[in-house]
């Protein structure tokens, strides 16, 4: 088995996607098994889904959770649009990676934005 530092795996894939085609590929993301998710502007979903979210962004900041843990599996919709989104990580440093879900800056950022709105809704 060869081992390839992480630099020259990026060096190696910079230069596959300078050689490949620049024409845009059609992707039929419906034949790859994958389903968007509801953008329906009903007022609960989005407020279940605010909730969630938020709830995720909280873990990530009181109790970072492992990658594997039954919250990461039961939430792993709201798990996934954090981290696409930057909101919460795996990444210790430059490089290094953890097994645990933890808040970014940005997703302290958004988590305090949130945190602003439901006061006031309380209020």
């Amino acid at each position: 088995m060869s081992v390839t530092s992480l630099d020259e795996w990026r060096k190696k894939q910079e230069l596959l996607s300078k050689s490949k085609s620049t024409s845009k590929q059609n992707i039929n993301w419906g034949e790859l098994g994958l389903t968007p998710t509801d953008t329906t502007n009903n007022f609960e979903d989005s407020l279940d889904q605010i909730i969630a979210v938020w709830i995720v962004l909280d873990r990530g900041w009181r109790s970072p959770f492992k990658i594997k843990s039954n919250f990461a599996r039961e939430s792993a919709m709201h798990v996934a649009i954090c981290a696409s989104e930057g909101l919460i990580t795996t990444a210790l440093e430059q490089d290094t990676w953890g097994d645990r879900w933890i808040i970014t800056e940005d997703g302290r950022d958004f988590k305090e934005e949130l945190d602003e709105r439901i006061r006031q809704l309380m209020s």
